[in-house]
């Protein structure tokens, strides 16, 4: 074989070895993929990204113990820097909290996605080579459009479990109080991760003069030391409210779940995202790409629920909203 041949191999060979992780995108999930917010974002990034090869990580943190935490998120920080990857990508708060400091001190493109804190808070804002996208419950346009369902809606209850995430959820809207008035609609909220609490303040919310109660998360709550499944939860809330239920995020609506109404999508979630991981694989630098909001819901609901609930939407909501079941 001729020389120059020989050593066009060798290049070729070594520069293939050098840019191994050019194409690869590590995607850390702060959940499991099974879980339905996962699922989705995930399938949305995949789609935006097809061209490239994501390599996940579960860090579990919906069911493994807190303690354990610190433990996952080191199992990700190896992985990231075996693969040395052209992005990382961190799904929801546990994720960027446990990594923040060591992405954002590494040479690493780093975005985030499913973020309900404030970066401004958690100072984010630091590393210049992360930026991403915001969660944020889209509470007052809920209440707009369930107010077309129930007109004679006054006071209604928004119940979390809670866990950090929770907190960080609610607080853009309620700002550290437990009540905010919106568009002549009182909204008082409830976060506990004790099953009991959460079963007294569910059986008392309609002589407490409650007209509707929003579910929004609730995957920690404990019965004493027993977690209690998030499915067999939400179907307790479910048969055993008096008040109709609403949700704030897509996988609570369904039979047996919440009626439904203006929710968060993990799709609109992972559409976003994938779309700052375009710019930045395209060459523009994270600190020049301000974090969004995405701030798109859809309308879904539960036909088996509007039933249970003899509720009957207005035909305007009718032409826009998905159905399951």
């Amino acid at each position: 074989m001729p020389l120059l041949s020989l050593l066009a191999i060798i290049v070729l060979v070594f520069n293939s070895v050098l840019k191994a992780g050019e194409r690869d995108i590590v995607v850390v999930e702060s959940y499991h993929t099974m879980y339905p917010w996962d699922r989705d974002w995930l399938m949305a990034l995949r789609d935006s990204l097809a061209h490239y090869n994501l390599i996940t990580f579960q860090m579990d943190t919906k069911r493994l113990p807190r303690k354990q935490f610190t433990q996952r998120a080191e199992i990700a920080w190896d992985i990231i820097k075996s693969v040395d990857p052209a992005l990382v990508i961190l799904g929801d708060d546990n994720a960027l909290s446990y990594l923040a400091t060591k992405v954002g001190n590494s040479q690493y493109k780093v975005i985030y996605l499913g973020i309900n804190s404030n970066p401004r808070k958690t100072a984010i804002l630091k590393y210049k080579n992360i930026t991403g996208v915001l969660e944020r419950p889209l509470y007052r346009r809920s209440i707009i459009e369930m107010k077309k369902v129930l007109p004679g809606m006054k006071k209604v209850l928004i119940m979390f479990d809670g866990s950090t995430t929770s907190k960080y959820a609610s607080e853009d809207l309620f700002q550290g109080n437990d009540l905010v008035t919106y568009s002549g609609v009182e909204m008082h909220l409830e976060t506990t991760n004790n099953y009991e609490r959460w079963k007294s303040v569910l059986l008392s919310a309609k002589e407490n003069g409650y007209d509707a109660i929003w579910v929004g998360l609730y995957f920690t709550v404990f019965d004493k030391q027993e977690h209690i499944d998030h499915r067999q939860l939400l179907s307790w809330t479910s048969n055993n409210s008096k008040v109709p239920l609403f949700a704030l995020w897509d996988f609570a609506v369904g039979k047996q779940k919440t009626i439904g109404g203006y929710v968060m999508t993990g799709n609109s979630q992972g559409a976003a995202a994938g779309l700052l991981a375009q710019q930045v694989l395209a060459g523009t630098l994270p600190k020049d790409i301000l974090p969004v909001i995405a701030e798109h819901g859809e309308m879904i609901f539960s036909r088996h629920e509007l039933d249970r609930w003899q509720l009957i939407l207005p035909m305007e909501l009718q032409l826009s909203a998905e159905f399951v079941e």
